[in-house]
């Protein structure tokens, strides 16, 4: 079965629909918004970030704790993605403890008199399906797969409480069975239009985008450095995200070259994209999606373990991009 438009089964989606994200890659974020964006005008959509309904404990575990591990301790991600007794432990607390105070995230759904919700990544499904599985919530309840591959978060949701799942993989690549019970699409996941609306508009091959990511996981400096030596006379427009102490160091370092551009946290890249025809960065979802929705040229970079080597992956087969290497890359920007 061919994959469908977000906008070809917005049908199955009574309204008002409320969209939870998380703020755990800000790719999910993204992926929300364009998704609402694909709704017709006449479906009422809201978005939250589950982060904002969760009591402080919760945060700190799902949230901080996750970001501290994958921006200085990126081995253990190894252990996370792969070991059940992580997110087991956290199922079984929530399951028979009922520890977390769910009030804020059910008083939202009340609010917008929730008639489905959408949950963006398995974590807002892990707890808007605990909340379900308690309350019995008279919403139905959809999961949205947000990596290229399996994912073992998803093992551990409340799946009593879940109605259906979209997912950008075809049902037989995911490995699980309780989808066989639920309404199951695979969708094409979107990217936001002001990224569509660029596959029109071709930006300078000599002009680079590097990004890696909202949180900057990478050593951005290093990387600024090599691109400099390895593709000089190019114009590269760097992103270093939430990881201000590279942007700082690059902002003083190359602070006389005319061809460094470096920024922080911005709120698109549709910005930089106009002007680029091609990205270096990891291979994060959203990051993939809209360079792709731009029909920008894809460099990778290695990423996260697990979920985005499989988002590199699908990318190399699907989306047109190539590992970065600086005789590849040159070659590229001299094609017609």
């Amino acid at each position: 079965m061919m994959a469908v438009e977000i906008k070809d089964i917005c049908g199955r989606f009574q309204p008002p629909v409320l969209l939870v994200s998380t703020r755990v890659g800000r790719g999910n974020i993204s992926i929300a918004e364009a998704m609402i964006e694909s709704f017709p005008g006449d479906i009422a959509a809201h978005h939250v970030c589950v982060e904002d309904l969760l009591p402080a404990r919760a945060v700190r575990e799902d949230l901080a704790r996750y970001k501290l591990i994958s921006n200085r301790f990126r081995f253990l991600l190894q252990l996370i993605y792969r070991v059940p007794f992580f997110y087991y432990r956290k199922y079984l607390r929530e399951r028979f403890m009922g520890q977390s105070d769910l009030g804020a995230l059910a008083k939202k759904i009340a609010a917008v008199k929730a008639r489905t919700v959408i949950c963006v990544s398995h974590r807002p499904t892990f707890w808007v399906s605990d909340l379900r599985s308690k309350s019995h919530g008279d919403f139905k309840l959809w999961g949205v797969m947000t990596e290229f591959g399996p994912s073992l978060g998803w093992d551990f949701v409340f799946w009593d409480a879940v109605d259906g799942v979209l997912s950008p993989l075809e049902k037989k690549e995911l490995g699980l069975d309780r989808l066989d019970r639920l309404d199951f699409v695979s969708v094409r996941l979107p990217a936001k239009k002001e990224y569509q609306a660029l596959a029109a508009v071709p930006g300078r091959r000599d002009n680079v985008l590097l990004v890696c990511g909202y949180w900057g996981q990478a050593d951005m400096y290093r990387l600024v450095r090599r691109l400099s030596a390895v593709i000089p006379g190019f114009n590269i427009f760097v992103v270093c995200g939430e990881n201000q102490a590279d942007h700082e160091k690059i902002r003083r370092s190359f602070a006389g070259s005319k061809n460094i551009k470096v920024f922080g946290q911005v709120d698109s890249l549709a910005p930089f994209f106009k002007e680029c025809a091609s990205v270096i960065t990891k291979p994060g979802m959203a990051t993939l999606l809209e360079a792709y929705a731009a029909r920008r040229k894809i460099f990778l970079l290695k990423g996260m373990p697990v979920a985005e080597d499989n988002n590199a992956r699908y990318a190399l087969s699907h989306f047109g991009a190539e590992w970065f290497d600086p005789g590849k890359f040159m070659e590229w920007s001299r094609a017609e």
